[in-house]
């Protein structure tokens, strides 16, 4: 099989002045011949739009010196393997389809081919958003019987939770709690939970429900998740939290808006400040750390009141007796 002919030779001048003698070949095309530095600084204006590197003419051109001018005078580039030579064997023997001629057209002129992007009709296209729409129905249908009615009856405080479809989550000061519900019959080995301090990834049946980076930091250490009555639990200490503040944070920054960054709008919440009700929301551990100085004062102030009440019960007169 030829895969070219060869072409007459060509009189070589120089692209800029025309000369013929002395002239030296474009690194980078072989295809432009100039007589000097001089003159392809001059003409390089004009010449950069088509001053383009053949790959694979410069791998062949060793071997098939006549190729590689053949594929550089044509600006074809191709770098066909097994598996594409067979599409190529296979677009020619097809009753219908793009042919051989369509196929090759989407390989050349890059150094690393592949098959042209597939066009739909309207009607093929309406047929593959009917699947698409029916799948979504039968997950959402297979997601409402999962978890029972222990995910069902799980408490979502407002503006401090969300329901997102595949998840709930909710936060007090110190925890973040994420739950998801899980088919009936699952093995706890389809279940994978990672946890580290900046990143979650939450992986049921093969399916990813949550992965990502966490919208702040945590204590991995005292993190923990379980899995009870066909709910995963996954409990999550913050380690930005009230009574435990980062350098320059406040209690404000203690809030998150969602269990990681780039989350989707509805798995975020819509509120730019945290709501006055995340202030009143519990703190577990913070009731251990009592503040010693101030129950000493209250115990001296506590002395203090019963002595002077004992003095004053001195004081008083008793009443004469009739």
């Amino acid at each position: 099989m030829a895969y070219h002919e060869d072409a007459e030779p060509e009189s070589l001048e120089c692209a800029n002045c025309g000369t013929t003698h002395g002239l030296l070949k474009c690194s980078r095309c072989h295809t432009a011949w100039f007589c000097g530095v001089k003159c392809q600084k001059a003409y390089w204006p004009f010449h950069k739009t088509q001053c383009r590197r053949n790959e694979f003419a410069d791998a062949v051109e060793e071997q098939e010196p006549k190729f590689a001018a053949w594929m550089r005078a044509h600006g074809k580039q191709a770098v066909l393997k097994d598996d594409e030579v067979d599409r190529l064997e296979r677009a020619s023997q097809a009753a219908s389809g793009p042919g051989r001629q369509e196929v090759m057209e989407s390989m050349y002129g890059r150094a690393e081919p592949k098959p042209a992007p597939a066009e739909y009709s309207a009607e093929e296209r309406a047929a593959m958003r009917r699947v698409q729409e029916a799948e979504r129905t039968a997950a959402r249908a297979a997601l409402a019987g999962a978890g029972g009615p222990t995910y069902a009856t799980v408490e979502l405080p407002p503006e401090l939770s969300l329901d997102c479809q595949r998840y709930k989550w909710r936060q007090s000061q110190s925890h973040v709690e994420v739950f998801v519900p899980l088919p009936a019959g699952l093995p706890a080995r389809a279940v994978v939970v990672q946890l580290s301090t900046k990143a979650i990834s939450i992986v049921v049946d093969e399916a990813p429900v949550v992965a990502g980076q966490l919208w702040r930091e945590i204590k991995a250490e005292e993190s923990h998740w379980f899995i009870a009555d066909g709910v995963l639990e996954v409990v999550m200490l913050k380690r930005c939290r009230r009574g435990h503040y980062e350098a320059g944070t406040t209690n404000a920054d203690t809030f998150w808006k969602a269990v990681v960054r780039g989350a989707a709008p509805h798995e975020t919440l819509p509120c730019e400040h945290p709501p006055v009700a995340y202030y009143n929301s519990p703190c577990e551990g913070l009731e251990r750390q009592r503040p010693p100085r101030r129950l000493k004062q209250q115990e001296q102030q506590e002395k203090q009141t019963e002595g002077q009440q004992g003095r004053a019960a001195q004081e008083q007169p008793l009443l004469a007796s009739a």
